[in-house]
């Protein structure tokens, strides 16, 4: 019995405010919430996307070594992505390279900036097994060149990714 009255008199006070009124209330914010939510999204998404054309438009320094499609051993003439390079160093104008495709995706179009200042538009259509992190191979057209061209020094910038 001591425990009915207890229970009887600490009976909660009812809601100041009816179910229906709070909702009223929330309902206009809630809507309002959900297209700041929907603004931020989209503001993230451009900042995200900026961020990403930026990092393409970024010069980077790589190693280049030079390699041909006709060496002693281990060479075929057909690029990772099945270009047959045998009679020509450039794809669709580009000059064919091979990158570590976690650093340069393959088909990606890159600018090349050697020291003496010229410039070349590249593609990544191939890869090769020495060829990790910041290096690229560069295709020539035979062993004399290859041999002649060394290892280089060149700033590169993404174009556009591949992939």
């Amino acid at each position: 019995m001591l425990i009915t009255q207890l229970l009887a008199t600490q009976t909660p006070a009812p809601p100041t405010i009816a179910a229906s009124q709070l909702a009223q209330q929330v309902a206009p914010n809630a809507q309002t919430w959900r297209q700041q939510a929907e603004q931020a999204t989209a503001e993230l998404a451009k900042a995200q996307a900026e961020i990403e054309r930026l990092k393409r438009t970024q010069w980077r320094d790589f190693e280049v070594t030079a390699y041909t499609a006709d060496c002693v051993e281990g060479c075929i003439g057909i690029t990772k992505m099945g270009i047959d390079v045998r009679q020509r160093m450039h794809y669709e104008g580009k000059r064919v390279i091979a990158t570590d495709p976690s650093v340069i995706p393959m088909w990606s179009t890159v600018e090349l900036r050697f020291v003496d200042g010229t410039t070349e538009q590249a593609i990544a259509i191939d890869t090769g097994g020495a060829i990790k992190g910041e290096r690229i191979d560069y295709l020539v057209g035979d062993n004399a060149t290859a041999v002649e061209f060394g290892r280089q020094s060149v700033s590169v910038r993404i174009i556009k990714y591949g992939g």
